[in-house]
């Protein structure tokens, strides 16, 4: 028979010494919890002294600088002096300001106060009570109101909506910017208004907000008093005029195209004996015409139940409108009509070429018969794929040859068979508390349109959806930190209950 080896092996020894000696005595089983527990809360210590970016489990990451910020930041290549007054260090606004200067080496930030910059205290003459955030480059400087331009509202239910990485953003490029893009809203034809101040109530009062923190400045223009386009204009908005033009005025606009100038337009819904004779002189420069009807979507992805006609549209993932909206988002549209071009040789000889935007499925149908319900209508309406926004390039001058544009000069449209969905309006359908403006990337869509149109650089971005805040939790700063705290200690003291426990059994054997 083979001898049975009796060696014992190193590690097998140093086991063995090891349940004896430390595991099966209490004094080392509570001094191994102690070192755990200790080792815990000096790691603790030591990330917070280091002040690396927290973790942020709010539903719209109000705490996190997006992406878009960071990526516009880049172009930010002077320096930039965030001065805070009135407002703790532990604050999220704070927080915020600290990603800021990471984003950006020439961006830098100080806590303000009497007693640590008098002299800046007095120049921007700041008081105790305020809360206030200044932003200051050379010669040049923002004063921001921390208690009321950080927020804006619905102004239908007032619920409050966070605007301050828009607001930090947008005011820090607009020191940059020399030239802002000036945006001007037609009006005389009961079109959409814009508000022009804090006070003013208007169908595009969200939208207003957001233009303004993107930093651009809009303007209403009656085209009868001026006679003409406003030289300044980098895009002219006519958004659903409900009444038609006069010629002069259908000419003004003609004459705006035919120098290169831009144009967003929408048309929502109008009653049957309504007929835009001179407004469609316009559109038909660029080979296209709004059709007066509206689209529901049979396929129930889609859809709201039991509501057709307000439905998720198709979004291009090619154009640089919508192809961030294709990717991360959506949009809700209701009551859409949709758009007709012309065949494809006659928009060749009106040197026009068009990109859809916004379509809808191959199971949509379009209702033309406003004298019944829907389902009545349906069985004579049109059914197919329908395009609802597009972006039209014409040609006015030059670049007689498709190879050769480098002398062209070229008309650009954004046209869309609805302009509810950058509107306040309330479709309770999908909310009884925030408008279409707010829901999806709705505003989104309007606001990249505009900054394609003006060509303004940093301009194409995903806004944060507040609309999101009346489904889902939204935590305040504190409780952002204890939902980390229960992500990450709770299994520690687990672990570390688990250890007693075994080891009070162990006893027991």
């Amino acid at each position: 028979m083979k001898e049975e080896n009796t060696d014992i092996k190193f590690s097998e020894k140093f086991s063995l010494k090891f349940r004896k000696t430390i595991i099966v005595s209490r004094l080392f089983t509570w001094l191994m919890v102690l070192v755990f527990v200790a080792a815990f809360v000096g790691l603790n210590v030591w990330i917070q002294s280091l002040e690396l970016p927290e973790i942020d489990v709010t539903a719209n990451q109000l705490y996190t600088l997006s992406d878009s910020s960071k990526k516009a930041l880049e172009s930010v290549n002077q320096e930039i002096k965030i001065y805070i007054f009135g407002i703790q260090e532990e604050d999220s606004v704070v927080g915020l300001i600290k990603q800021y200067c990471q984003a950006n080496e020439n961006i830098t930030y100080e806590m303000l106060s009497s007693e640590t910059n008098l002299a800046k205290v007095q120049e921007f003459e700041l008081e105790d009570g305020y809360s206030i955030v200044v932003i200051e480059s050379g010669e040049s400087k923002k004063i921001i109101d921390a208690g009321a331009e950080f927020h804006t509202y619905d102004y239908t239910t007032y619920a409050e909506v966070d605007t301050t990485e828009q607001t930090l953003t947008n005011s820090i490029l607009s020191l940059s910017t020399v030239n802002k893009p000036k945006i001007y809203f037609v009006e005389g034809h009961d079109e959409f208004k814009i508000a022009t101040d804090e006070t003013t109530k208007a169908e595009l009062g969200v939208l207003s907000t957001y233009l303004k923190n993107e930093a651009f400045e809009i303007s209403s223009v009656n085209l009868t008093s001026t006679g003409r386009v406003p030289e300044d204009c980098n895009v002219l908005a006519i958004l659903s005029p409900k009444s038609d033009f006069l010629e002069n005025e259908a000419q003004v606009v003609l004459d705006y195209i035919n120098k290169g100038g831009n144009l967003l337009i929408t048309r929502d819904l109008l009653n049957q004996d309504t007929q835009l004779v001179n407004f469609q002189k316009v559109l038909d420069v660029y080979g296209v015409k709004v059709e007066n009807g509206y689209v529901i979507e049979t396929d129930g992805k889609y859809t709201v139940s039991n509501y057709p006609y307000v439905f998720k549209p198709q979004v291009s993932s090619s154009n640089a409108v919508t192809m961030d909206i294709a990717s991360d988002s959506y949009m809700w549209l209701a009551y859409s009509q949709k758009l007709n071009f012309l065949p494809e040789e006659q928009l060749k000889e009106l040197k026009v070429t068009y990109e859809e935007l916004l379509g809808t499925t191959d199971a949509a149908m379009f209702i033309t018969d406003f004298s019944t319900n829907v389902n009545a209508a349906a069985q004579t309406s049109q059914t197919g794929h329908f395009t609802i926004a597009a972006q039209v390039t014409k040609t006015v001058s030059g670049g007689e040859t498709e190879e050769d544009t480098s002398d062209a000069i070229q008309s650009k449209l954004i046209i869309a068979g609805t302009g509810q969905f950058m509107t306040d309006y309330i479709v309770s359908e999908l909310s009884n508390q925030y408008p279409l403006s707010y829901l999806g990337s709705n505003k989104d869509f309007a606001i990249n349109a505009i900054s394609v149109l003006s060509e303004k650089e940093g301009g194409l971005t995903i806004r944060k959806d507040m609309a999101g805040t009346s489904y889902v939790f939204t935590a305040s700063k504190e409780q952002n930190r204890i939902v980390l705290a229960i992500i990450f200690g709770v299994p520690i003291v687990i672990l570390l209950i688990g250890i007693i426990v075994w080891r009070q059994r162990k006893k027991r054997k």
